[in-house]
């Protein structure tokens, strides 16, 4: 799905290709326990998580977290009620740990391919999570960009 909710054309499947991994985003009120839902949810339908953030905007919790079967974890959060706002597809990079610039040049390609960064995060193995208004753009801005 898109920013606006629609599905997203993706040229890869949403499932069975391992490497794949999906960003969904999820609105959670801004109170006590609400970001213990999905992380239930998903303990209980045994969908692991591979990363993630959670950032307070105007009285909301958005939540960003990967997923390598993006349709069965957003399958789990709706049978939850938990409503999907977003799935797509984030450009993930393994950055050289202790090396200064390489977010600033990502940063700056992207820029120059006229690629806007929606979100940054990290995963569980240390890597750099980007969500981007245009994926394939970005992924065709794909440098060494220092890394």
């Amino acid at each position: 799905m898109d920013r606006r909710g629609e599905a997203h054309a993706d040229s890869r499947a949403t499932r069975g290709d391992p490497r794949t991994v999906f960003d969904l985003e999820f609105h959670l009120d801004d109170r006590p326990c609400a970001f213990a839902a999905p992380g239930e949810t998903m303990g209980r339908t045994g969908v692991p998580f591979e990363g993630g953030g959670v950032f307070q905007c105007n009285g909301k919790a958005i939540a960003h977290f990967p997923f390598r079967n993006g349709e069965v974890a957003r399958g789990a959060a709706a049978a939850a009620g938990i409503s999907t706002v977003a799935m797509q597809r984030p450009l993930i990079r393994k950055l050289r740990q202790g090396t200064p610039g390489q977010l600033g040049a990502i940063s700056c390609a992207l820029a120059n391919a006229g690629v806007n960064i929606l979100v940054q995060y990290s995963d569980h193995h240390n890597r750099l999570v980007l969500i981007c208004d245009d994926i394939e753009r970005a992924e065709a801005a794909n440098t060494d960009w220092g890394a």
